[in-house]
């Protein structure tokens, strides 16, 4: 279960042509009019890519018909089905035809049927994808595997979009906070498995009354746009360009993606300008440059500041976008998500570089900002001039209090909402290890970076404790940078976690792959000396104006997640009763999604 290419990167398509010249034979390019937007590349039709699906074309001896795509990934295209048995509507997700994604495709289907039949009763069973139903189908030329999942809204990743300008109303954030625990309860539990890349992309949220969205959808929406593409040649394992056989067609019909609006897509959006959801850049407080010596590069995600790719998992799962558009999201090629999400993931797991396409979310995500600082980490930089170990936060004005007293939310956001948890592709057994390479960049627990063996289902809370804050404050709570060749992204990842949670023990610190090259044997950094503390509460208080009760609320529930030594991290179970999960803060943002 390798890594996948991180960062989905927007395809050009081409036309094509073969023309005979003096020179011998040759396929040049002819420029579309048509604009491509965000979809597939026509390149990845060649052998041992995509299968050319269309509207109105059948699979399993015709038991799906094809609908509208919802989106496409790394791994996959993801569409919308009719399932005539069974008279219900369903997401199909079809792999690419290589031997690689077919493995992992079928590694993930093992996954997904152990989940499905664990336990059924437990509570947490609610919130993890259905797994409806698995097939191969013969293509014109390969064979590609099929998996049908039900069909969901968007991910969280575009709920933190729609509200970056003030991050999502806690009310809701404690309720997709207890289902998100209890579905990790449930796989950690009941199923002994590890996500590895819990993180926005690849927590879907579920459509109420589905069949009759969709059927309203279907009944609104215009036909599917598409556009007929010129395939350029592939490759041969040498390298060279094949041409194409005479008469041989060399065009494939690419859709647009139409992905299933979410229950709360539809209602008003509290963004703002566009621009870059993360970093502690918020307020824009900055303090004077350091000189005395490397820094974190852009501290704390609370700086974070372009959308996370995945694990690196090509996850295309299927469930999550299938089940509505999550398909594009990133992640390794053993999971769902990833493959139509196509979010950034290098190959080395880092974060927004690692995984594709994590969910079946065929929302498209916005690109990552151009780093603007060069200096200390974002934490430091947003930092307030004068850290102090008291809390210094400024009085608030009355306008302030007129703008943070709380509001009754409208009625409708008296609707529960139910996430689902998808992309189980890069999932693993807690102790029998797939890969260690694990984690998108911006949940990547520390024992992850340290390059540990023995860590456990405890990454994933790690993972969750970094959501909840992106979904509270639509910013990262990490988002490393490298700086040239003073220090990579995982000692600044490191520095981060110093920085906002505190040192940490040695024995914690070493026994891993990458230990020595980020600590030394005194366990300090080895390349980043000066560093700001910032804890927590300060941050929730003085960047994000948190009361004080309030901060000291979350913190209390968030901290025993990020316990950076895993042997002492709270699980799952220990989470899902805690009070903050029940709570009222005493200012609260009443906007509805």
């Amino acid at each position: 279960m390798a890594p996948l290419d991180p960062q989905s990167q927007q395809q050009q398509c081409a036309k094509y042509q073969y023309v005979v010249t003096s020179a011998g034979p040759k396929i040049i390019p002819v420029p579309s009019e048509v604009d491509c937007r965000d979809e597939e590349s026509a390149a990845d039709y060649n052998s041992g890519g995509y299968l050319a699906v269309k509207v109105k074309d059948t699979f399993k001896d015709g038991r799906y018909i094809v609908l509208r795509k919802l989106g496409w990934g790394h791994f996959s295209t993801v569409w919308l089905i009719k399932d005539t048995r069974l008279n219900r509507h369903s997401a199909l997700k079809v792999v690419k035809s290589a031997s690689r994604y077919a493995e992992t495709a079928r590694d993930e289907i093992k996954l997904l049927r152990k989940v499905m039949n664990a336990n059924p009763q437990h509570p947490g069973r609610d919130f993890i994808v259905s797994f409806l139903d698995s097939f191969t189908h013969q293509g014109p030329e390969e064979s590609h595997i099929c998996i049908v999942f039900e069909p969901l809204g968007e991910n969280l990743l575009a709920l933190i979009e729609r509200n970056k300008a003030k991050g999502v109303p806690r009310s809701l954030v404690k309720a997709i906070s207890k289902q998100v625990l209890l579905g990790l309860q449930y796989l950690h539990d009941e199923c002994d498995l590890v996500h590895t890349d819990i993180k926005p992309e690849n927590i879907m949220i579920a459509i109420p009354d589905v069949e009759a969205l969709i059927l309203a959808e279907l009944s609104a929406s215009p036909s599917p746009a598409s556009r007929r593409v010129g395939v350029p040649p592939g490759k041969s394992r040498t390298g060279s360009v094949l041409i194409p056989k005479k008469n041989r067609d060399r065009h494939v019909q690419i859709f647009s993606s139409q992905p299933l609006p979410s229950p709360t897509s539809a209602s008003s959006s509290r963004s703002s300008s566009p621009g870059s959801r993360r970093g502690l850049r918020m307020s824009q407080i900055m303090s004077p440059p350091n000189t005395n010596g490397a820094t974190s590069s852009e501290g704390k995600g609370l700086v974070g500041s372009a959308p996370q790719s995945g694990i690196e998992s090509i996850s295309t799962s299927v469930a999550s976008s299938v089940a509505s558009a999550s398909l594009v999201s990133s992640t390794p090629p053993t999971s769902l998500g990833s493959a139509v999400s196509k979010l950034d993931s290098p190959p080395d797991v880092d974060g927004a570089e690692k995984g594709v396409p994590s969910n079946l979310l065929i929302t498209p995500k916005e690109a990552p900002l151009p780093k603007q600082n060069n200096g200390p980490s974002l934490l430091t930089q947003t930092a307030p001039a004068d850290l102090k170990p008291e809390l210094n936060v400024p009085p608030a004005s009355d306008s302030d209090k007129t703008m943070r007293c709380p509001t009754p939310p409208p009625a409708y956001c008296e609707i529960p909402i139910q996430i689902k948890i998808a992309d189980l592709g890069n999932a693993t057994p807690s102790r029998v290890h797939y890969t260690e390479d694990i984690q998108t960049r911006q949940y990547r627990s520390p024992e992850a970076i340290l390059g540990r063996s023995d860590w456990d289902h405890t990454v994933d809370i790690w993972s969750v404790a970094c959501v909840i804050f992106e979904l509270l404050t639509a910013e990262y709570l990490f988002d490393p940078q490298s700086q040239n060749s003073l220090f990579s992204k995982d000692d600044d990842h490191m520095a981060q976690i110093i920085e906002l949670l505190g040192d940490f023990a040695l024995d914690a610190k070493m026994g891993g792959k990458y230990s020595r090259e980020i600590f030394d044997s005194q366990g300090n950094l080895r390349y980043i000396k000066t560093l700001k503390p910032w804890p927590l509460k300060r941050v929730m208080m003085e960047k994000y104006l948190f009361t004080e009760h309030d901060a000291h609320s979350l913190c209390d529930f968030l901290e025993p997640m990020l316990r950076i030594d895993f042997r002492a991290r709270a699980r799952a179970s220990d989470m899902i009763d805690h009070p903050w999960l029940e709570s009222v803060d005493e200012v609260e943002d009443g906007d509805c999604l």
